[in-house]
């Protein structure tokens, strides 16, 4: 028995750490009347690792068995390439060599670097040959496993072995010999040719990436072109031969080409312009389409093993049907002057199918980098028209019409971003604002970026394909896929239900602006019974409720002040969150303040928004939201009353 091999076929379940305390312990267990040989036996065997191979077995170590961090690896293999020798310098003016070969087995094929020395060991073999290779080391090296050579390491022909064993060394393979890590030269017809693509580098530069896949009589492959092999124009039915690396693609087997020489070009057909309902006859193809574009994503950024790459996506209608667009990276700009509404001929889009989760058939379109979008009135395509919705209707839709929402509000209310951490790790953000019109208000939930917009109090905002989603005690409006904000869209307002006070009514909610001419001498903070919300009175050091008994209270902060506009004046209440707004001290300050914060507030000219409640004989004014004088706002205000 090879103790040496058994011992490398254990550390592809383990490290080498690990092993060496399995073995001490083991050796501690039996008090030393066992060697280490017998302990990896055992550990052999517990593992139900075989021992019953002979020690001249060719075969006992297999390529696919290789591990990061193994010494003393014994592998036999078919030798798939051989480099050129390659000087290099060293720090101390010495000069280098490195080689490298490729050798493989029915499991895999693995690279062998060789240093100085140690490339002459490989000068009287060719490819083709089967070598046993001792006293090797294995690596990671660009999420490979790569074996390195060691002071020990030996290479050795064999002469008599199982060619079955081993993959046959052809000039040209067909692609379904094909194997990871292996090089090969293969030929065939390309099926689909991908844009090219650029990318940023870590350091700094601009990286070049295009794809195509290639078919033969035995199977298909993608193939990926870099940097200046980016640059060679290839099209579907073009006829090629192609020298790469082989390996393991996300959906089956790529190839990195090194060279590719185009046999014979493929005719290049003249690209068709579809109705969208005919979409599916092409699918794979590169078309053009014409309509009108009906929806217009935010744009939102896609993760890729390799990649993050952003995308936005429209849907365009004509009169046969309607059908989604994505674009790209930098091809999202094509889409910085287009708008809802538009008549447009986009060009050179490829057509590509799925299946949605119940097994339908979804056509969809992916524009290319040579994809433009052409504006044209004279498109006959079906009308587009913006159904916006007042506020208050949102709430008697129905479930269908919930799903698309248009309408326009101004910002009464905004809160604070909060941070979250999603189940891939990454953290998201989301804030709340409320948006009123003439008919009522409404929350609406923003996400990510949207969260991250310059919105202020006052602003007008116009949520355009947004969705209602009823919370239970609230319905909430939010910004999906297929929607997007707008901040202060050109040349629209909200018409809000501005009064007098002198013209205020009970029962209605209203905004008035006024000036705080007094303020009621009290406390700044409200205790409140957490059970039934009554006024808890301190005594003797503890609050009690005269419903509940003794309470933790619930702290509130309050202030009534009396505002003024020339028409009357009015008691206006604050609680809470319009404390601390009006003040500008947060709910920890207030607790130790006296009233001189609210001193400073005289004279001082605000916009409450609120409801209107009757007190004994007067009208109280219930405070929501307040907010400073804008006068840029207010002008912009007073014009569209």
């Amino acid at each position: 028995m090879d103790i040496e091999k058994l011992k490398q076929k254990i550390l592809t379940k383990m490290s080498e750490k690990e092993l060496e305390t399995k073995i001490n312990n083991i050796i501690k267990e039996n008090s030393g009347l066992i060697d280490e040989k017998a302990a990896i036996s055992i550990i052999a065997n517990d593992l139900g690792i075989s021992m019953d191979y002979d020690d001249n077995e060719e075969y006992g170590f297999s390529i696919k068995d290789i591990a990061e961090g193994q010494r003393n690896v014994e592998i036999t293999g078919k030798i798939m390439d051989i480099s050129d020798v390659r000087e290099f310098s060293r720090k101390d003016g010495t000069k280098g060599k490195v080689r490298s070969i490729i050798v493989a087995d029915n499991t895999g094929s693995i690279r062998l670097t060789l240093w100085n020395d140690k490339a002459d060991l490989v000068n009287n073999l060719k490819k083709g040959d089967v070598v046993e290779i001792t006293n090797a080391f294995s690596r990671k090296w660009n999420n490979k496993i790569e074996l390195n050579s060691g002071s020990d390491l030996t290479i050795t022909k064999i002469e008599n072995y199982d060619e079955s064993k081993y993959p046959v060394v052809k000039e040209c393979y067909n692609i379904s010999e094909l194997t990871p890590n292996m090089p090969a030269t293969i030929r065939g017809e390309i099926i689909a040719s991908y844009d090219k693509r650029e990318f940023p580098r870590k350091d700094g530069t601009t990286g070049r990436v295009k794809s195509f896949i290639l078919k033969d009589d035995t199977g298909t492959i993608r193939g990926t072109l870099w940097d200046d092999l980016a640059e060679i124009e290839i099209n579907k039915g073009d006829i090629v031969e192609i020298k790469g690396y082989v390996k393991e693609g996300l959906r089956g087997l790529d190839i990195n080409v090194n060279t590719l020489n185009i046999l014979n070009k493929g005719e290049v057909a003249e690209v068709p312009e579809v109705n969208i309902s005919e979409l599916p006859k092409y699918k794979d193809d590169i078309v053009h389409v014409k309509g009108r574009i009906t929806n217009i994503s935010n744009p939102r950024m896609v993760k890729f093993d390799d990649r993050e790459v952003e995308v936005r996506e429209i849907y365009l209608m004509d009169n046969t049907g309607s059908v989604r667009i994505s674009f790209w990276g930098n091809n999202i700009n094509a889409l910085n002057d287009i708008t809802e509404g538009d008549a447009v001929k986009i060009t050179n889009c490829k057509v590509k199918s799925y299946n949605d989760f119940e097994g339908n058939e979804i056509i969809s379109l992916s524009a290319q980098s040579n994809s433009q979008i052409i504006k044209d009135d004279s498109i006959g395509a079906p009308k587009y028209t913006e159904n916006l919705i007042k506020i208050n209707d949102i709430y008697n839709l129905d479930e269908k019409s919930k799903n698309d929402i248009t309408t326009v509000g101004r910002v009464l209310t905004i809160y604070d971003i909060n941070e979250f951490e999603r189940s891939d790790g990454t953290t998201g953000k989301v804030r709340n604002i409320i948006i009123e019109d003439e008919t009522g208000k409404i929350r609406v939930v923003l996400w990510d970026k949207d969260a991250e917009l310059d919105i202020k109090e006052g602003d007008i905002v116009k949520i355009v394909h947004g969705y209602a989603k009823d919370n239970g005690e609230f319905v909430d409006l939010n910004i999906g896929r297929f929607g997007r904000i707008i901040v202060n869209p050109e040349g629209v307002s909200v018409k809000i239900n501005r009064k007098f006070i002198k013209e205020l009514e009970e029962g209605e909610t209203a905004e008035i602006r006024g000036t705080v001419v007094d303020y009621r001498k009290q406390d700044l903070i409200l205790h409140l019974c957490p059970n039934c919300n009554k006024r808890a009175v301190l005594s003797e050091g503890k609050y009690i409720c005269e419903e509940c008994g003794e309470v933790e209270p619930r702290e509130v902060a309050v202030a009534t002040l009396t505002v003024d506009d020339g028409t009357g004046n009015i008691t206006c209440k604050l609680f809470g969150k319009t404390v601390e707004k009006i003040t500008e001290t947060p709910m920890d300050k207030l607790k130790g303040a006296n009233l001189d914060i609210l001193n400073k507030l005289l004279g001082e000219e605000f916009i409450f928004n609120g409801l209107v409640n009757k007190r004994l004989e007067d009208l109280e004014f219930s405070v929501k939201s307040v907010r400073k004088l804008d006068l840029d706002k207010e002008i912009e205000l007073l014009s569209n009353l």
